[in-house]
């Protein structure tokens, strides 16, 4: 289960664009720290480590945290989303981080709910009546195969 706090800094962080996240960090000994970098940066220098561990799930917004990566009914809101609407969706979870939790889970399992197996049209098995037409070029009143 997503937890609200964990909701808003995904979002905050897809809606500034630090995705993907870092993999490698190298230690600054003039700050002293570690400072998150790309692989060709951080071998650069003489202490570097992988942050990534293989085998361990891995979210490109969150890194470690894949909680919200794995949640489907968000993911599906999040696929429906136009990419100039993340700040719109960052201002509103600053506001009320569960409510919009609430409200997009809610929102994914509609989507989800509407697009199930059961509930999609059928696809006929015998063919219409234009299959197969026009064979070749040429033929019929307004042949629509390109030129």
């Amino acid at each position: 289960m997503v937890a609200p706090h964990v909701l808003r800094r995904y979002v905050i962080d897809r809606a500034s664009g630090r995705s993907p996240r870092h993999e490698w960090a190298f230690y600054a000994e003039d700050l002293g720290a570690w400072i998150l970098a790309d692989e060709m940066t951080a071998r650069r220098h003489e202490h570097h480590k992988r942050i990534r561990v293989e085998g361990r799930e891995w979210c490109d917004i969150l890194g470690h945290r894949a909680d919200v990566r794995d949640d489907m009914p968000l993911q599906v809101f999040f696929l429906t989303i136009d990419p100039e609407d993340w700040r719109r969706l960052e201002i509103a979870v600053r506001q009320a981080p569960k409510r919009c939790l609430r409200d997009w889970r809610a929102s994914g399992a509609r989507i989800m709910a509407a697009v199930t197996p059961e509930t999609a049209a059928p696809v006929p098995e015998t063919p219409g009546p234009l299959d197969g037409w026009p064979e070749k070029r040429g033929e019929g009143q307004r042949s629509m195969l390109p030129r």
